[in-house]
């Protein structure tokens, strides 16, 4: 049976319309946005970034030409503490902390995951270095020593996306929040992209098991990542440690389309912490 051709254009326009309002309502995040305050004394800001593309492509690493924004957005941000992702290499996150300052150190682990490169940059006193496996891919951990005797913890941590097994993902959360756990240091901060939607209305019990010994410094910022989902966090020990609100949230970049081999999918996520 032959469709009309007044049928078939109102069925052409509503498919349309529906995709479209498919895309806009996977695109949209009900978040907290980063309103820029500064950092006060006593108070400590982490940002991850997953600063990689969503594309089908060989490479949706960082590419060259967004180290120059992106080290600057983080530079306003104030962040102390830069927990990035899916860069494509060691030298990009040294020419980014070159960028955000003097005194700006970059400390990365290659993943084992294809090129991607993980990294910590800071200015603060970094005492320790350590890489730790978790779900077969690095992490990188630093231990700093803070003001009067308060010390630091800090673990970045790109878990493995389902798609390559739920495994690999769940192993590599648990073995980060073990290894966190387990550290002396009296302040502890894991996070990073862990591919994993903790939503707390759900109260999930593997997000419970974490809230065993954790707090999580993302929770009240809403959903970050798209389809009203969350996959970016970082969560703190003690679990009573004081989080900032509004000092914290999402900040919104631009779409950029040339010269990339997708859209970045990812938004730089902000938790800031009283320590004092």
């Amino acid at each position: 049976m032959r469709i009309a051709k007044p049928k078939r254009f109102i069925f052409a326009l509503t498919l349309v319309v529906a995709i479209i309002a498919v895309v806009f309502w996977m695109r949209f995040r009900p978040a907290q946005h980063f309103d820029f305050s500064p950092v006060e004394a006593g108070q400590l800001r982490v940002v991850t970034w997953n600063v990689g593309y969503f594309a089908i492509a060989a490479n949706k690493n960082m590419r060259d030409e967004d180290i120059i924004f992106s080290a600057a957005l983080l530079k306003e941000s104030q962040s102390q503490i830069i927990i990035l992702q899916e860069l494509s290499a060691h030298s990009q996150a040294d020419r980014m902390a070159e960028l955000i300052g003097n005194d700006w150190v970059a400390y990365s682990v290659s993943t084992g995951h294809g090129q991607q490169v993980l990294s910590i940059i800071t200015a603060m006193n970094v005492v320790e270095e350590e890489d730790v496996v978790c779900g077969g891919r690095y992490a990188k951990g630093l231990s700093f020593q803070l003001a009067g005797d308060q010390t630091l913890y800090v673990l970045g941590v790109h878990a493995p996306h389902p798609a390559r097994g739920i495994d690999l993902n769940y192993e590599s959360i648990v073995c980060a929040a073990e290894h966190v756990k387990n550290r002396k240091e009296g302040i502890r901060i894991f996070g990073g992209d862990l591919n994993y939607n903790f939503d707390p209305g759900e109260q999930g019990d593997f997000y419970v098991s974490l809230m065993q010994h954790f707090g999580d410094g993302t929770r009240h910022i809403g959903e970050t990542y798209y389809a009203h989902t969350r996959i970016d966090h970082v969560f703190h020990f003690p679990k009573q440690l004081p989080v900032i609100k509004q000092g914290s949230g999402l900040i919104d970049i631009p779409m950029r389309f040339a010269n990339v081999p997708g859209f970045r999918d990812h938004r730089p996520i902000l938790v800031t912490y009283q320590f004092e």
